[in-house]
């Protein structure tokens, strides 16, 4: 990387935060990417992507749902693992006239998979419990014979949707730590009154679930009752310990500067009177109003020190997203049938913002 920005005369000074994923080999505060990067720019600020974190932060689960999502896998595996079962469960599901044509694989290292593959399995379950049947696979049909089997695959299936909806309000190219935060702490409130709905019996908020437990006219079973209870705190306290830092004073200042609640006093002597300044400016306040935040420090140049705050919180990536969607990019251009083709402008084209004249006529 070093050669990289010295043939393309960078300065380091210049750099102001990298963004890691979670390997070892990167994170590494000696002998890793990390350490490697802060001799070179100590003043760089080196993040874990917020979605990697949340990603490891969603794994929690208790015993007894861990062990439905292992079943879970091991059905969709079976049932795609030879072509001769999968089209056999196709030629059923067509006979019974079912919503979806096949099975989704898990995939651990794809973000939405866990909810696409158990929401899958849920709206089929009739197909897959008959096609069981109809191998013999009693290891596997027994599950369905289990008290809150089914539930269980539903409240998963319902909790993993609201998680990968998450997800994707966490992807895309113009993003943000302030975005970020903002989506995460919304998401904590969510299960906050999540937890207390259920703690009361309330369950309309997972909907597959709910609608499952009125058409078999069940009540809502403790034992469940305590299993989602014990996996929306888990996953309370797992956001807290993957992101320490949802309430950031940097962040409040550069989201809003003219309504955060922040001590001057705390502040160093040379942002105190310019912060003032900056609060008390009347043409700002109208330019934060009229233009994105991105826009309008872009514009506040005259007030130095509060603006290298912002440029310390907006400009560092917050994600590897954009890396993500480059090697996806490259797969889909560079496949088996084309290993030979250089691929350096098409990639360019195909990953940059801007677009092209096009002249009249053509």
């Amino acid at each position: 990387m070093k050669l990289f920005f010295d043939a393309g005369g960078i300065q380091w000074e210049n750099v102001c935060g990298v963004c890691t994923d979670s390997a070892p080999a990167m994170l590494g505060s000696k002998s890793g990417f990390q350490a490697k990067v802060k001799m070179l720019a100590p003043q760089a600020k080196v993040t874990h992507c917020m979605i990697h974190r949340y990603a490891l932060a969603c794994k929690t689960l208790s015993l007894s749902l861990k062990k439905v999502l292992e079943v879970v896998i091991k059905i969709v595996n079976y049932i795609k693992a030879g072509a001769l079962n999968t089209r056999m469960f196709k030629e059923l599901y067509k006979d019974m006239n079912a919503e979806h044509e096949t099975l989704l694989y898990y995939t651990a290292v794809r973000w939405l998979s866990k909810g696409n593959v158990l929401n899958r399995v849920f709206e089929l379950r009739a197909e897959v419990k008959h096609f069981l049947n109809l191998q013999g696979k009693h290891d596997l049909l027994q599950h369905y014979e289990e008290e809150l089997w089914n539930e269980r695959p539903a409240y998963l299936a319902d909790i993993f949707e609201q998680q990968n909806q998450l997800n994707l309000k966490l992807q895309g190219r113009a993003t943000n730590i302030i975005i970020f935060h903002d989506h995460l702490r919304g998401f904590v409130a969510k299960l906050q009154n999540w937890h207390r709905k259920v703690n009361t019996g309330n369950i309309a908020m997972f909907e597959r679930m709910s609608e499952l437990q009125d058409s078999m006219g069940k009540e809502f079973d403790p034992v469940l009752k305590n299993d989602i209870l014990e996996h929306l705190q888990s996953l309370e306290l797992e956001f807290h310990k993957y992101f320490p830092d949802l309430d950031d004073n940097e962040a409040k200042i550069v989201r809003n500067p003219f309504s955060v609640n922040v001590c001057v006093a705390s502040m160093p002597e040379a942002m105190q009177d310019e912060f003032l300044d900056l609060r008390n400016d009347s043409f700002a306040k109208d330019t934060f109003e009229e233009k994105s935040l991105t826009e309008f420090w872009v514009g506040m140049g005259r007030y130095p020190n509060i603006s290298q705050i912002a440029i310390r919180v907006l400009l560092p990536s917050s994600s590897t997203y954009l890396c993500e969607a480059g090697f996806s990019t490259l797969l889909n251009i560079k496949s088996k049938q084309r290993n030979r083709l250089h691929v350096e402008d098409d990639l360019r084209c195909a990953l940059t913002d801007s677009t092209t004249d096009t002249p009249s006529g053509s």
